[in-house]
């Protein structure tokens, strides 16, 4: 199962349009799709999935409200050909976990941290991601850190049937920002993947694990 383009790495339809052989993050939009990657090449810190990365890198996601405590693995991206013979760049798909995507930033850097899920399949670990509300608590572990995050914003965008221009739009959650917060994205509703959720949560706190609650 692999997802294309800009936006996503959490659902199970994959569709792409032709784009040249990259080793840069995904950025094809494909009709159909909101794909996984920012809409436009960023400039990450991380944009090599096959390069060294410190170990602050995110290993655990934890949401009370919602009942949930996952693994978080990283994700990165493959060159794929399709049956036309166009190339494009796809991003792996985190099954039973989130994924954190590499060319994101890290929790103890600033910047925008995205992770991705599955909703209805391989854990669907995301899938209710629909029941957060703002002030709700996200806590992301790294490297005996535990960074704490408040839910701002909770949106459910069109993809199916959603403009290119939409899809730009959407996509730019995604993508770099100056300020310290963790972007999680799904599809969405629960039984089919026509929309996308996005929450946006700032960051508040840091703290040992030793001395933080688990």
């Amino acid at each position: 199962m692999l997802l294309v383009g800009l936006l996503l790495a959490g659902c199970s339809r994959s569709r792409s349009e032709p784009a040249p052989p990259t080793d840069e993050p995904p950025v094809t939009v494909a009709e159909g799709e909101i794909p996984a990657a920012p809409m436009a090449p960023a400039s990450f810190a991380h944009v090599n999935p096959d390069a060294a990365v410190p170990n602050v890198t995110p290993t655990r996601l934890a949401i009370p409200d919602i009942d949930l405590d996952t693994p978080v693995v990283e994700l990165g991206w493959t060159t794929q050909e399709d049956a036309a013979g166009n190339i494009f760049s796809a991003w792996n798909v985190a099954e039973y976990a989130a994924g954190w995507h590499v060319n994101s930033s890290l929790p103890d850097e600033g910047g925008n941290v995205v992770m991705s899920g599955h909703n209805n399949v391989a854990g669907a670990v995301f899938r209710e991601l629909d029941q957060l509300k703002r002030g709700n608590e996200i806590f992301v572990y790294a490297n005996n850190m535990r960074y704490s995050y408040l839910v701002d914003k909770v949106l459910i965008v069109p993809d199916r049937l959603a403009t290119p221009e939409q899809r730009r739009e959407n996509a730019k959650w995604i993508g770099e920002y100056d300020d310290d917060r963790l972007t999680l994205v799904s599809c969405w509703p629960r039984d089919d993947n026509s929309h996308r959720i996005i929450v946006v949560a700032h960051h508040q706190e840091s703290a040992p694990v030793s001395i933080a609650q688990p």
